[in-house]
């Protein structure tokens, strides 16, 4: 059975506890993994905070545990609150004390909140320790490390508590591995703005892949509906990759279950799991990254490097899982294209005045400021839904008839939807629906920093914009300022000029090429106060994405698999394209950027019937991922149509047919969200 989480009955942050307290499928672990029951008091003097530190099938007696604050508003780097020792009770546990008076420098095992410099995030390091369970306290195993979140601070109870485990580790580093600095173990994000009101949401992440009071895994989890509009009666089960999950605890195992740090699955481990390029990743620590000399370290390069450099990289992180007596089952029964994880969101349930799917057949996807995601559905109903940040159904309103088409948000932070039966229209999270009928069937619809909104229409090959949308107390009728963007203007984007200027609309044509709609009357093509030039690419254009520098970047119709990268400073010609198929390119569809730049993209031609792909490409053209892409049973890609990614780095994926969406777990770089706030305020295509 699933298990179902009251305390995510909303998109705001919960204590961590309060999820963890509900029932679980869990899959087979370590024995011997009692919970510790929960208090519903708040922290107070006296109060503590506990857990065990268990490593494959042993508890660790004298491992140093250290508790961190992290993303407190006057400090970004993490800082050191308390520290202790796991007993030698056979358990393995540890204990920390909330103490007004504590001097938070980890002279001793007492804390206490923050009180001026906003709520940190608490989590716990545990390394060394005698894993052998013998009592001989001169045996210390290096290489054994755990990492843990118990949540933010002043969401902690009386009597919170961790298991610490290869499972608890391998999914908190999945989820934070976008702030992790390897070079000393640590989680380091903004204590302000965005970026920490998104960070606060990772305990929930966390919490769908692993159950943190026992150290066990999750198989899948019912989520059931927040308090929005439409969606009393939605249910959404998120079901992690748990046997690749799996796989890669027993791979750290391997090293922990030994007495020192020279133990042959410590060099294998170390040797194969391959640090990432600091190019292409959260730039959190300054230097390059070193060799791993611990677990947390191997399973940070593992999950941000996901190929390990190379196949013979990864079967040897994969034949460390196999051993005689692996702890965690199951596991996969042959090694990965990588190791990427995922989480699928699925929902059969019907909402909206149509009484159409809370997803069903997405075709766009947007993230808002908070973090939340919303779904563009291309069944007849017309639904738009929104997924919250913490996995459950937040809103689902019919909008129309004949389907959706693109979607966006504003910078007042309202979703417009494009739909087929020509009308876009503005919903405001607070429930209002304002239409804006069109002579025209809108296909794709963007938002710019000054609060217009800009579509397209195929019948007509033109772009409309508009004026003050976001903004507009009723409806305005659009005006067509191009009708020269192409036959099949399916994918379209604004630059970035400066907070307080128009920018330029770039359009995806559907041929071979793609079109710039600017300001002004002085350039080619001039109508209504704008002009239209076209940039030839040599291949059909589909999908299109701006980079913060004013790059565009294209991918090819069809089964051409091409990307296209017109740099600015060369105005506008190729500075690279590559080869069909690079990173397993496969059909691709709409793609997105992260925060250094690194293009996803999903592919809508599956390697199989059974799997699925996307594939990742850095912005100088390297190919990040494999040749086959990061694969996946069609359970989690199937078809891929757009992609986008969050403000923690989780890369989500639509696909064609399905009745489910999928959150690739802290696999991108962070990007600020939405991109109209963001072009509003200088964060455009840029880390928070």
């Amino acid at each position: 059975m699933n298990r179902n989480i009251f305390a995510r009955l909303s998109g705001t942050q919960r204590s961590l506890v309060a999820l963890l307290a509900s029932a679980a499928m869990l899959t087979a672990g370590c024995a011997n993994m009692a919970t510790v029951p929960s208090n519903v008091d708040s922290l107070h003097s006296n109060a503590t905070l506990s857990g065990k530190v268990h490593g494959g099938n042993q508890p660790v007696s004298g491992a140093t545990v250290n508790l961190y604050f992290s993303g407190q508003a006057d400090n970004s780097v993490a800082t050191l609150a308390a520290s202790t020792t796991t007993s030698n009770d056979g358990t393995g546990s540890f204990s920390f004390t909330a103490n007004a008076s504590s001097p938070d420098d980890g002279s001793t095992n007492t804390f206490s909140c923050p009180t001026n410099v906003g709520s940190p995030l608490v989590y716990v390091v545990a390394k060394g320790g005698n894993t052998l369970n013998n009592g001989d306290s001169s045996v210390n195993n290096s290489a054994a490390a755990f990492i843990a979140v118990y949540g933010l601070c002043d969401t902690l109870t009386n009597g919170s508590f961790v298991d610490m485990t290869e499972l608890s580790t391998v999914a908190t580093v999945a989820a934070v591995q976008q702030f992790f600095d390897p070079s000393n173990d640590s989680i380091s994000f903004d204590g302000i703005g965005q970026e920490y009101h998104a960070v606060a949401n990772i305990p929930n992440t966390i919490a769908l892949m692993v159950n943190f009071s026992t150290g066990t895994g999750v198989n899948s989890t019912v989520i059931p509906a927040a308090s929005g509009n439409g969606v009393s009666t939605v249910s959404v089960t998120a079901t992690p990759e748990a046997s690749k999950i799996n796989t890669i605890a027993d791979a750290i195992s391997a090293c922990v279950n030994n007495a020192s740090s020279s133990a042959n699955a410590c060099n294998t481990l170390f040797a194969s799991a391959l640090p990432p390029s600091t190019s292409v990743t959260n730039p959190v620590s300054g230097a390059n990254f070193p060799p791993a000399t611990d677990v947390v370290q191997a399973t940070y390069y593992i999950l941000s490097n996901p190929t390990n450099g190379n196949t013979t990289n990864l079967q040897n992180i994969y034949t460390l899982a196999t051993g005689v007596g692996a702890p965690y089952q199951p596991t996969l029964v042959t090694a990965p294209s990588d190791w990427t994880i995922a989480i699928n969101y699925s929902s059969l349930s019907n909402c909206g005045t149509n009484s159409g799917g809370f997803i069903s057949s997405p075709y766009d996807i947007n993230i808002d400021g908070s973090d939340n995601v919303w779904i563009a559905n291309s069944q007849a109903s017309g639904n738009l839904s929104e997924l919250t940040k913490a996995g459950a159904a937040g809103a689902c309103v019919s909008l129309g008839n004949g389907g959706s088409n693109g979607s966006t948000i504003d910078t007042a932070g309202n979703v417009w939807l494009a739909t087929a039966s020509n009308h876009i229209y503005r919903y405001n999270p607070n429930g209002t629906v304002t239409d804006f009928p069109t002579s025209v069937a809108p296909l794709a619809v963007t938002a710019d920093g000054l609060g217009n909104v800009y579509f397209t229409s195929s019948s007509t090959s033109s772009l409309y914009e508009i004026p003050g949308a976001a903004t507009a107390a009723t409806a305005v009728t659009p005006v067509q300022i191009s009708s020269v963007v192409g036959p099949n203007p399916i994918r379209i984007m604004p630059d970035y000029q400066g907070n307080a200027t128009q920018s330029n609309i770039w359009v995806s044509s559907g041929a071979g090429y793609v079109a710039e709609v600017s300001p002004g009357t002085s350039g080619p093509n001039p109508l209504n106060g704008f002009s239209t030039t076209t940039y030839p690419i040599g291949h059909d254009a589909y999908g299109l994405a701006v980079t913060s520098g004013g790059d565009v970047v294209v991918s090819s119709q069809g089964s051409d698999n091409y990307l296209i990268y017109l740099s600015k400073a060369n105005s506008y010609n190729e500075l690279w394209t590559s080869a069909s198929g690079f990173g397993g390119i496969n059909t691709p569809t709409g793609i997105s950027l992260d925060g250094r730049g690194n293009i996803w993209v999903p592919n809508n031609t599956n390697v199989s019937g059974a799997i699925g792909s996307v594939s990742e490409v850095s912005a100088n053209g390297t190919a990040l991922s494999p040749a086959g892409g990061f694969q996946k049973s069609s359970s989690y890609f199937l078809s891929g149509r757009a992609s986008a990614v969050d403000q923690v780095g989780n890369v989500w994926i639509v696909g064609d047919g399905a009745n489910s969406i999928t959150e690739v777990v802290g696999a991108g770089v962070p990007v600020y969200q939405p991109f109209s706030q963001g072009l509003s305020n200088g964060r455009f295509q840029t880390i928070p």
